[in-house]
């Protein structure tokens, strides 16, 4: 496939569900992934709610497609788009697809565009539904595309028809109004404690040994795992600056090459040091075998840690430990010599899994084969110790 500024992009858009007040937007968004050369859009371009396309379609170039509306009250412009995209398809003109839609119909389209090796775009509104986003590459929503649009300064002064006061009237100076910006409501998503773990999965997942990740490499990860992320989701222009605002959960490192004056990012999860082994109190002589504060051997017998779990850095947590853990996925923090922040992954009827990431599995010696000593210490504090053979 052709490099992605290369990158040759049929865009395909539903009239039906898109403003035309958002083609600029979309259509400079489109120019970050490669190269439009197909722009269709589809719609009964006989009904009058269509009718501020015309200029938009103009300026940008794009072919309206006519479909009309067979049956009142069903949306016939999808079948014409689907029907398009096939064909383009199988011509094999173009590397990728941008479908601009809020209807989940297009869902199993992306997904076989994706099959056949095709970069998918989804641009839609927040209310798009799941399974549409998730078969997509990347999803945009519309409104993070926004700009602020200034109003014209009027004019207070009237030079026909103002007349100067006469020099015995009290005249009050006129206070100047300040004209500011018409901006449109764009509404900016927390960033919650799921997100903030896949943020740190990520960093941990590509991280080198010193701890530190190529902040392309995360980029690329967390659109894989996430495809509707953004930063503009979350007030942030650039991803950098969605890390660099988070100064306590990691550090930024801004490198330069010889070669280059480009900056490269590397970010790094910060390792909270508040607790030691030592300051973790010591199960009672009282505990019994059902008290939470008693400890266990990990794995369970049976169980064994194996190289996949070396790989990915994680613990699983079976059957007989659950009661231990959390009942849904939650950041937890584990003292192995330094204190870590850790993601337990909450897996129904299934193995939950324990993930330490790269350091703290470092750290404790996480091996194939290995076991380990955990104490419950509080509601989401954890002790971890290798049982040396």
């Amino acid at each position: 496939m052709a490099s992605q500024k290369d990158l040759k992009i049929a865009i395909l858009i539903d009239a039906d569900n898109v403003s035309s007040k958002k083609i600029e937007e979309i259509m400079n968004e489109v120019n970050r992934y490669g190269i439009p050369t197909i722009k269709r859009i589809y719609g009964d371009w006989t009904r009058p709610y269509v009718e501020n396309w015309k200029n938009s379609l103009l300026i940008h170039a794009i072919t309206p497609i006519q479909q009309y509306s067979y049956t009142q009250g069903k949306n016939s412009t999808d079948s014409a788009l689907i029907i398009d995209a096939m064909d383009i398809l199988h011509s094999d003109r173009v590397d990728g697809f941008c479908i601009v839609s809020s209807d989940s119909d297009f869902t199993r389209l992306a997904t076989r565009l994706r099959e056949s090796g095709k970069l998918v775009i989804g641009i839609g509104e927040r209310k798009t539904p799941k399974p549409f986003i998730a078969s997509c590459d990347k999803f945009i929503y519309v409104e993070i595309l926004e700009k602020v649009t200034p109003t014209k300064k009027t004019n207070r002064k009237n030079g026909n028809n103002q007349s100067k006061a006469p020099v015995s009237e009290t005249v009050t100076p006129e206070v100047p109004v300040v004209d500011t910006p018409a901006v449109e409501e764009i509404r900016i998503t927390e960033l919650d404690e799921d997100t903030m773990l896949m943020l740190k999965d990520a960093v941990d997942d590509t991280a080198d040994e010193s701890g530190w990740a190529f902040l392309g490499e995360i980029g690329s990860l967390i659109i894989k795992r996430k495809p509707d992320f953004d930063a503009r989701n979350y007030g942030f222009e650039k991803t950098s600056h969605l890390f660099k605002s988070m100064k306590e959960d990691f550090e930024i490192d801004e490198r330069t090459t010889e070669k280059s004056r480009i900056k490269l990012y590397y970010v790094r999860n910060i390792i909270h040091k508040a607790a030691a082994v030592s300051s973790i109190p010591a199960p009672t002589p009282e505990a019994t075998e059902d008290d939470d504060t008693t400890p266990v051997i990990l794995p369970s017998k049976g169980n064994k840690i194996t190289a996949d779990d070396v790989k990915k850095n994680q613990i699983r947590i079976t059957k007989d430990f659950k009661a231990l853990f959390p009942s849904r996925t939650k950041k937890v923090k584990v003292v192995i010599v330094n204190e870590f922040e850790c993601r337990f992954s909450y897996r129904g009827d299934r193995s939950h899994v324990l993930n330490l990431g790269k350091v703290a599995a470092t750290e404790l010696g996480l091996a194939e084969g290995a076991s380990f000593r955990l104490t419950k210490v509080d509601e989401l504090l954890y002790k971890l110790e290798k049982i040396e053979e």
